[in-house]
């Protein structure tokens, strides 16, 4: 089938999606929220007992979870409007008062989507939550339902990147790709297309490409967002990069413990064939390619390619020294392309608007967006996505609403468990590769972590460093041993039985594991720590000297 078929076939089997006399009611929520079915049902039936043409569409989560569940109201001849925290009963009242009498009142509006203006009801582009972000990865979140390849098609303009794609040569898209800057999603930034050229001139039998999309950070929800409201974007993507480097076979690589993820991503992957977008002959073009999911188990080391390698192969997710990329032996000695499914998402939105579409927000250096997961203690724990060059202050105060109760900020780490903690007086710095690099941090998972003053930065850094030994492989011994010697030293400052050489000795260790260890975790795993003692120094010297935790 051609594209213009497939868009064909999707519009006929959701007529009411074109109609301009139909209401559309979008309903978001996370897939456990259990409210979602009964406000359905509310506004089917109250939309049928007054003989109102609707359609009610569930949308899996915006990243707005406190908010949630959001509804969009989508009304003949009238501004779309969000609504939040919406039960059942808000259903009814939404369904009285704005569905039949066009009533949009009530605490629970949010605002307004788009141009038009309603009297007393914001625009949603004046709050922080929304002017802040600009949604690449995650456009189609709260928008499309993301278990219907056709609502993809038809409002998240599903599938033309590819069909764009396969009207170029791989040099081309590969040139597309490099126009736009994109960099890796996973944590390192390499310049996505030059990794794509590696992929493309390496030689082999077969090529492979893998998406991961195994959220490695436990704190980190990316991956499981995107897959829950909006797979296609990343199978997308992933499609377009396998024809771009000439692979045939592509891995899906999700966590273990999301278990209808595999689910959700099986019912896409059925949908594909239907339509002939997986398989042979893709599209009439001559490109065939399959894909397949695999589970992960969850862990952080998971995350670095070289571990998720050894760990499709089936065995041990171990990394390994360099001395041959992935582009020239992977899989069973194949050239493997690995990417983030944050990466593969904004590929197919890059296609399907054009490089320039990207390039409009970020930084010189840093074209595009990141997303962010907001957690720890904060008001709001969203996950959004915020071009690079926005603060760590603004993604803190402005979107994520400060720390509740009224307390004042510790610490600020980002990066995830790798990444560096940041004091009040240098949230200023910017989320950008460079930046980040010189404050002695990471992007990593794109994790903000907040700590309020009630805790104790030898603490917090200490049970930081328990995780992180856990974490460790084992294969490398600067790994292994530094991380297990650093966290009983922490343990020991923490139970006030610490010596005042015990920081030297820490510094020491930090310092061995930034020079010895071979894959990520290791090099940056002292970066929590040599940046506690850095900033909150007086909270070692109160251990160690006073012998007394100053959060008591």
């Amino acid at each position: 089938m051609k594209f213009d078929q497939i868009y064909a076939e999707a519009e006929s089997r959701n007529r009411s999606l074109g109609d301009n006399n139909c209401i559309e009611i979008y309903i978001s929520a996370s897939e456990n929220t259990t409210a979602v079915t009964d406000i359905s049902d509310v506004f089917l039936t109250e939309t049928g007992k007054h003989h109102l043409a609707a359609e009610v569409i569930l949308t899996g989560s915006t990243g707005y979870y406190d908010l949630e569940p959001i509804v969009c109201i989508e009304k003949p001849g009238h501004p779309s409007i969000l609504f939040k925290n919406v039960n059942p009963e808000a259903a009814l009242f939404l369904s009285n008062e704005y569905l039949v009498n066009d009533r949009p009142v009530g605490n629970i509006t949010l605002g307004i989507v788009g141009k038009e203006r309603t009297d007393g009801i914001p625009c949603i582009d004046e709050l922080p939550l929304f002017y802040l972000q600009n949604r690449v990865a995650l456009r189609n979140c709260g928008k499309i339902d993301p278990g219907n390849i056709d609502h993809y098609i038809l409002k998240g303009k599903g599938y033309s990147g590819l069909t764009r794609a396969l009207s170029m040569s791989p040099a081309e898209v590969i040139a597309e790709l490099g126009k736009s800057g994109l960099r890796g999603k996973g944590g390192a930034g390499y310049l996505t297309a030059d990794k794509w050229q590696a992929y493309y001139d390496a030689e082999g039998d077969e090529k492979f490409v893998v998406c991961n999309a195994v959220d490695s950070d436990p704190d980190s929800l990316a991956a499981r967002l995107i897959l829950e409201s909006d797979p296609h974007s990343a199978l997308e993507g992933t499609l377009i990069a396998a024809y771009a480097v000439g692979a045939y076979r592509c891995i899906i690589c999700v966590n273990e413990r999301n278990t209808q993820t595999k689910i959700q991503l099986e019912k896409a992957l059925e949908q594909m064939k239907e339509y002939s977008l997986m398989g042979q002959n893709i599209l009439d073009s001559g490109f065939s390619c399959v894909i397949e999911v695999r589970e992960e188990i969850d862990s952080f080391i998971s995350g670095e390619e070289t571990a998720l390698i050894r760990s499709i192969e089936g065995k041990q997710p171990l990394p390994y020294l360099r001395t041959v990329y992935p582009a020239v032996s992977g899989i069973n000695g194949n050239p493997t392309l690995v990417n983030n499914l944050e990466t593969f998402s904004c590929v197919s939105g890059i296609f399907q608007n054009g490089a320039e579409w990207y390039t409009s927000s970020g930084t010189g250096e840093n074209r595009g967006t990141k997303v962010i997961t907001l957690t720890g203690s904060i008001n709001h724990k969203y996950t959004v996505e915020v071009p690079f060059g926005t603060t760590l202050e603004s993604v803190v105060m402005d979107i994520g609403g400060g720390t509740p109760d009224g307390k004042s900020i510790k610490a600020v780490q980002f990066g995830g468990p790798t990444g560096s903690y940041f004091d009040t007086s240098s949230l200023n710095t910017t989320i950008d590769y460079e930046p980040m690099k010189k404050a002695g941090s990471i992007i990593g998972s794109g994790v903000v972590k907040v700590f309020d003053d009630s805790m104790c930065a030898v603490e917090m850094v200490r049970d930081l460093v328990d995780y992180i030994q856990t974490q460790s492989c084992g294969k490398c011994v600067f790994c292994r041993e530094g991380s297990y010697q650093i966290y009983n030293i922490l343990k020991d400052i923490s139970e006030n039985m610490g010596k005042p050489e015990d920081l030297d000795l820490v510094t020491e260790l930090c310092d061995a594991m930034k020079e010895g260890c071979i894959c990520s975790l290791g090099l940056d795993a002292p970066n929590p720590v040599l940046s506690s003692i850095r900033l909150f120094g007086d909270d070692y010297e109160a251990h160690i000297k006073n012998k007394k935790c100053p959060a008591n």
